[in-house]
């Protein structure tokens, strides 16, 4: 369902008969915004088995990301990139339904096939077997993002900027690579060093 101000309510006329116009007091209200926009959605949260999120251009695993902004920034550029992009996330990265990542991704979040589980290790030998080529994005170590180009369909492992990717699910992957940086930066923001990543393997045709 789509609940809508008054004033916006002509944006939202393809949504048909799932369309609400409510009085913009009563969204500012209930909105989780300082400010609402004039619209809510709602939307029924699922889940995908990982054969189906196999299937996916772009598969996003974040490792131990807990800013919603950065999982959220990161799923909004692998939407901008590749046509089918999918989510495998673990007991330790931030909720993707959270309302922060939600309004990260600008609401394009239900376009993403999303698998839960509590074992990466499992996830990364089964993406394995389906065809999915692993690529881990480290700091420091590995060959340079501009020197491979992995098959699609491509899972794309991204670690927390504290704790990085623990070795064990490296090693599960077809290459580990890094962006090359100026030597006064330690290492990139998460969600922009995602992106740039993103961009280079979606330019090669991913």
């Amino acid at each position: 369902m789509v609940f809508a101000s008054p004033d916006q309510v002509d944006r939202y006329q393809a949504v048909g008969d799932r369309l609400r116009v409510v009085p913009k007091r009563r969204l500012e209200q209930i909105s989780s915004l300082d400010t609402s926009d004039g619209v809510i959605g709602v939307k029924a949260i699922v889940t995908e088995p990982l054969a189906s999120v196999a299937e996916r251009d772009c598969i996003l695993v974040p490792i131990g990301l807990q800013d919603p902004g950065n999982l959220g920034t990161l799923l909004r550029s692998a939407l901008a990139f590749f046509e089918r992009v999918g989510l495998v996330v673990g007991p330790d990265t931030v909720d993707p339904f959270s309302p922060k990542v939600v309004r990260a991704t600008t609401g394009l979040l239900g376009l993403v096939a999303i698998h839960e589980t509590d074992d990466y290790g499992d996830c990364l030998v089964e993406l394995g077997e389906r065809g999915v080529t692993g690529v881990a994005l480290v700091p420091h170590a590995g060959v340079s993002l501009t020197d491979v180009a992995p098959a699609a369909p491509i899972a794309l492992l991204i670690g927390s900027e504290a704790h990085g990717i623990p070795d064990e699910l490296c090693s599960r992957c077809a290459w580990s690579v890094s962006i090359a940086q100026r030597s006064q930066v330690e290492s990139l923001n998460a969600g922009v060093a995602g992106s740039i990543a993103l961009f280079h393997l979606a330019a090669l045709g991913g």
